[in-house]
C-alpha cells in the first residue's frame, strides 16, 4: 500500500491503491485538480456528485486526499490520533 519513499509525502500510498478510495460507506471516490493550476476536488465515481471531504478509506485504512505540490493529487495514510497526514 505505501508508495515509493518520498521526503515530501512520507505517508503517501501508491496511485493504484488510491484508485480504491471510498467514503465511509464504501462508495467509490475520484479526486482531481480544479484546473491546470491545481486545487482539489472530490466526487463520487459514477454519479459525479461532489464529495465534500478530504477523508477517504483505502482497504480499511483512513486516508487524506489533497492537492500535491506542483499539481496532481496525493493520498496519504491519515493517523487520526495525531492528525498526521
Amino acid at each position: 500500500m505505501p508508495g515509493e519513499p518520498s521526503p515530501r509525502y512520507p505517508r503517501y500510498i501508491c496511485v493504484e491503491c488510491s484508485r480504491r478510495a471510498t467514503d465511509k460507506n464504501g462508495r467509490p471516490l475520484r479526486f482531481t485538480n480544479l484546473s491546470l493550476s491545481g486545487g482539489f476536488e472530490a466526487h463520487y465515481r459514477g454519479s459525479n456528485e461532489p464529495y465534500d471531504s478530504h477523508i477517504c478509506y483505502v482497504d480499511g485504512r483512513t486516508c487524506w486526499a489533497d492537492e500535491a505540490h506542483m499539481d496532481g493529487i496525493v493520498v496519504n495514510i491519515y493517523d487520526e490520533e495525531t492528525n498526521q497526514k
